[in-house]
């Protein structure tokens, strides 16, 4: 599903199946390359779970394949975003949907909540959560995120304030 940022409009990919990681990794390398040739006004943002990896590690395993294609680094002022959670996605879209209930929700961003379930008795993120979970996100002040604002997502919030300038250009 389409969708739009400043009348921009949004294409995303979604995973056809397998390995999430290893596609996202891949196809940002490939609509980097894409971005490389038609560049005006695009950009690219791809999201990785770091999945107890470490964010370093994760971002240098894009690093070294956009080297080998002889493509230019993550950049999010020149439209190429990659963002990464710590642990995994459902870190910030539980701490999203306890924002937009009005809930206060200190979440660890090293747990698995895929696994040991929800934070502080939260209720399982399910499908129909994440769009309104992007709202809230929308809604934040990028420049000054709300207390106990996840760290990595506080990380995020500035990469994606950078990456929607270069768009603007």
């Amino acid at each position: 599903m389409a969708s739009s940022v400043d009348g921009r409009t949004i294409d995303p990919k979604p995973n056809p199946g397998g390995s999430g990681h290893d596609w996202v990794k891949n196809q940002f390398v490939v609509e980097v390359a894409n971005l490389c040739r038609f560049s005006e006004g695009r950009g690219v943002l791809g999201l990785i779970d770091e999945d107890g990896q470490g964010v370093a590690a994760r971002g240098r395993e894009v690093e070294d394949l956009l080297k080998k294609r002889d493509l230019p680094p993550i950049s999010p002022r020149e439209g190429r975003c990659l963002l990464l959670p710590t642990r995994n996605l459902e870190t910030w879209l539980y701490w999203l949907t306890a924002c937009r209930h009005g809930v206060s929700l200190v979440v660890d961003e090293v747990a698995d909540y895929k696994k040991d379930g929800p934070p502080g008795g939260a209720s399982r993120i399910r499908n129909e959560d994440c769009g309104p979970a992007g709202a809230a996100l929308h809604a934040l002040d990028h420049t000054q995120p709300p207390q106990r604002c996840p760290p990595m997502l506080v990380r995020a919030l500035g990469h994606l304030r950078e990456f929607l300038e270069a768009l603007r250009r």
